[in-house]
């Protein structure tokens, strides 16, 4: 943005308080929103009587503007870069407890933050090219730098997977699922990446521990209940499966991966053979029967079980482009995750 400065106003501040500013354009990120390190002091009383005394501390946060009067912050650790789960600030609280520490973050922590992005680069590339070993010695790098570092998490994870570490894969996604930034859109594709090589894995339950902590933020995406219903769909667990694909179809009606999965579920439920062959559990009559009812009220047309159900049929992919459906029929065949197999 070159030399140019300017004065940003930070917004209307509380009553009886003139506005404050700041100067700088390296405070904006693209689009014109905050984007900086700012520090705050933190006092805490020590001793007792006449021996107390206050220990005043400075904390230095990394400061992200995600709406008009809406921040998130995070702590700056010792090696100088944000970490941990974001706190949500109100502009009035920026305004009245923060200042600006533009040195800082021009000198210290964008050097830092820019060195852990390179390492995460590397580490991909190695991850996408097949150097496994590489691979994980770089996102461990990123680890040391941030302990939980979400795409140093999902790429150890992938690789986990890819080596069959079933173990190791568990008790990465124990750790990941605490990490709420693992699930805020920003990582998407790795994301869905993951989820899908969960379910690849035959990790069902844990690929349903994972999509409903991803439901615990984000509650109108109609993929990640498709998602979920897929997860439970592979477990034979007819009743979550449902429940979840219903919630998807009403966010979004037109969705034809869950409208292939109602025809599964009623197909399977008219099959015994079918249910064998794929290893799968009897349908439950009331489950059949409310995918039926969805089905007949969507298409207008004879109900299902008065013609036959065709498995192996074109599917589609949830946020993706072209459909495609393995031959094999319900089970490896459904359709995928967003993103496809």
């Amino acid at each position: 943005m070159g030399s140019d400065k300017r004065e940003l106003d930070l917004g209307d501040a509380p009553k009886g308080r003139a506005p404050k500013t700041v100067s700088g354009w390296d405070y904006l990120s693209h689009g014109g929103l905050i984007r900086c390190v700012f520090s705050t002091i933190r006092k805490t009383k020590m001793g007792m009587g006449a021996s107390a005394r206050t220990r005043t501390t400075r904390v230095l946060w990394f400061v992200e503007q995600t709406g008009d009067e809406q921040f998130e912050v995070r702590k700056i650790n010792d090696r100088n870069v944000p970490s941990g789960n974001a706190e949500v600030v109100p502009m009035h609280r920026l305004l009245n407890d923060f200042t600006p520490e533009l040195a800082h973050y021009e000198d210290v922590v964008l050097p830092a933050m820019r060195e852990l992005e390179e390492i995460l680069d590397q580490g991909d590339e190695h991850r996408e090219e097949g150097r496994l070993y590489s691979a994980e010695m770089e996102y461990g790098k990123a680890l040391g730098i941030e302990e939980r570092n979400v795409r140093a998490l999902f790429g150890l994870g992938l690789i986990f997977l890819s080596r069959k570490e079933i173990q190791r894969t568990r008790e990465l996604l124990n750790e990941l699922v605490q990490v709420k930034a693992a699930f805020d859109g920003k990582n998407q594709h790795l994301f869905n990446e993951f989820g899908i090589a969960l379910r690849k894995s035959v990790l069902f339950n844990e690929a349903v521990v994972y999509y409903r902590r991803a439901l615990d933020f984000v509650k109108d995406d109609e993929n990640l209940y498709y998602n979920l219903a897929r997860a439970h769909y592979e477990n034979g667990e007819w009743t979550s499966c449902l429940d979840a694909l219903i919630l998807s179809h009403r966010l979004n009606p037109g969705l034809e991966q869950v409208r292939d999965l109602f025809e599964v579920i009623v197909g399977l439920s008219e099959d015994e053979r079918r249910l064998r062959q794929y290893d799968k559990p009897p349908v439950p009559r009331a489950v059949a029967a409310r995918a039926r009812q969805i089905l007949r009220a969507e298409r207008d047309v004879l109900p299902l079980d008065e013609g036959p159900v065709v498995f192996g049929a074109p599917r589609g992919r949830a946020r993706s482009g072209s459909p495609r459906q393995d031959q094999a029929g319900p089970g490896a065949g459904t359709p995928d995750e967003n993103g496809g197999d």
